[in-house]
């Protein structure tokens, strides 16, 4: 007994790596550049990259044990100001929302360590001018506009975030964990990416501001006999954006079509997990699933909190139509090849149960979205410190032909969730939002403490929406985008610019209407 009690002592006590964590999307681009070192054979090849926010330690190989007792670290201020002159354009932006004009984003906060028990308060606040801009016009045929109305009443995305500026306040990257060895449980609000993608992720990315959930995770990998594990699970709390969309959207020939939505608040059990193979070095397999379901309509038994652990075929899950879940699924890889400094990655989803085994094999395609992407570098010294890399990424969110038949709705549109798979108004996954395809070619060069880059994309806009809505191809809305970003780092001041420009051709699905739009940014981080 006495050695036991002893063995639990030691776990609880011993001096670990500073719990600190890296937020998704930080402007000083550490995330990053830390995959790209893991390429080059000069980071812990058991990370998978696909699970974050991660660990300071895990990226930051600079960081040392702590032996204080109390660890107590200011976390760096963070400025972001940006500008949009035409209409919303930009994802993966955490708390900022889809807005035309000026916004600016401000985050500060503390760390704190006792121990095992960590707590960070880094709130954000977000403000945006929040002007009119060009939306779906009115004078179009009633099959487009009920189609239009068909998408508003199933998600909760508004065309507008109200009629004035909009200020919000919220928790940002905070949490209170316990963190023993390995593995840390505990309350969050941070975002939260799941999977390989870099532009996009199917199922969890920072598109939307973190929601309040409880974690349980890995902290680094866990070597087992058979490989290394990550891993994570957790319950959250979703909320709606307090939102709605202007009244004139909703209404045809007098006749009013809005569905109003619940006041709600929804519950989201998630899991992500992936595996790296002992015999297989550089290689990581993963699978995601989300459920969301309104609280009230939320049972009490465990399988009501952890539907997760349910069967994925439905006709497995006795009664599973009645209790109105929403469920999401991907499975993912990532094999990084670090002799040609070469990775290439993947993720293809579902989103609706499959009846059995016979109906996936059938109909694969079936509710499907998948993104596939690669990163190489081409070393432009002999250091390895100098070196240019280049980055592939399509993302797939359109229907497959099987629609024709059988439509299993667009990505992140469910018949019995209202909000769809949202928070606060913005998407959870990929920012292009349902229905959408993009491709990304970037192309940038990575120095110490410095980064210049430029991408072209290629943006089709709700694809879904525009086969049933028109039978004219000229109406495609389909974007090219032009953008520039450079970082680079002075003392203790990170400074990261963005220069976007989006060309956009049928905007608003309207045939030859072509519209510009730029977006400026400049994001300052000082470190105290």
């Amino acid at each position: 007994m006495k050695i036991y009690f002893s063995l639990l002592i030691t776990i609880l006590t011993i001096s670990s790596l500073k719990a600190q964590n890296v937020s998704v999307g930080s402007i000083d681009m550490i995330e990053q550049r830390s995959r790209n070192e893991q390429l080059l054979g000069n980071t812990n090849p058991l990370v998978s990259y696909t699970l974050r926010p991660l660990a300071l330690n895990l990226v930051d190989t600079t960081q040392t044990k702590s032996n204080k007792k109390v660890y107590i670290k200011i976390l760096p201020i963070t400025l972001t100001q940006q500008y949009n002159t035409f209409a919303p354009y930009g994802w993966n932006d955490g708390s900022m929302i889809p807005a035309k004009g000026y916004q600016s984003f401000l985050s500060a906060g503390l760390f704190a360590e006792y121990g095992i028990l960590s707590i960070q308060l880094k709130p954000e606040n977000v403000y945006a001018a929040n002007p009119e801009y060009d939306i779906f016009p009115l004078t179009e045929t009633d099959r487009a506009r009920e189609l239009n109305i068909l998408n508003l009443n199933h998600t909760d995305l508004p065309l507008l975030f109200g009629n004035k500026s909009y200020s919000k306040l919220n928790w940002g990257q905070s949490n209170i964990k316990l963190n023993i060895n390995k593995f840390s449980i505990g309350l969050s609000t941070e975002n939260l990416w799941w999977g390989p993608g870099t532009r996009n992720s199917l199922i969890m990315s920072n598109n939307a501001a973190g929601f309040l959930h409880f974690t349980l995770n890995t902290r680094q990998p866990v070597k087992t006999f058979i490989g290394s594990f990550e891993g994570q699970i957790i319950s959250g709390k979703l909320e709606g954006s307090g939102f709605t969309s202007p009244k004139s959207q909703f209404i045809i020939d007098g006749e009013d079509y809005e569905i109003p939505k619940s006041n709600d608040w929804r519950y989201l059990n998630g899991l992500s997990i992936n595996y790296n193979p002992k015999w297989i070095p550089g290689l990581f397999l993963g699978l995601n699933r989300t459920i969301q379901v309104y609280h009230d309509d939320l049972g009490h038994g465990f399988s009501d909190y952890m539907p997760i652990f349910a069967p994925f075929q439905k006709k497995k899950l006795k009664g599973e139509d009645a209790k109105n879940r929403d469920q999401l699924a991907s499975l993912f890889f990532r094999w990084v090849m670090k002799e040609s400094k070469f990775e290439f990655y993947g993720e293809t989803g579902w989103n609706d149960h499959a009846q059995d085994i016979t109906d996936l094999f059938h109909s694969p395609e079936h509710s499907k979205a998948y993104l596939f992407g690669f990163n190489k570098l081409f070393m432009l010294n002999k250091t390895k410190n100098n070196y240019l890399k280049v980055n592939f990424e399509t993302t797939h969110l359109e229907q497959s032909a099987d629609r024709i038949v059988r439509s299993g709705g667009s990505w992140y549109r469910h018949y019995q969730i209202l909000q769809g798979y949202t928070n606060k108004g913005e998407v959870l996954g990929a920012g292009i939002g349902s229905g959408s395809n993009l491709q990304t070619l970037d192309f940038s060069l990575w120095q110490k403490d410095k980064v210049w880059g430029i991408q072209i994309e290629r943006y089709a806009h709700n694809m879904d929406f525009f086969y049933d809505a028109y039978r004219d191809y000229n109406n495609k809305w389909v974007d090219l985008m032009f953008n520039t970003y450079a970082y680079q780092k002075f003392g203790k001041l990170d400074i990261q610019a963005k220069l976007n420009t989006a060309i956009s051709n049928n905007y608003q699905y309207q045939y030859e209407n072509r519209e510009i739009n730029m977006q400026f940014q400049l994001s300052l981080q000082y470190h105290l």
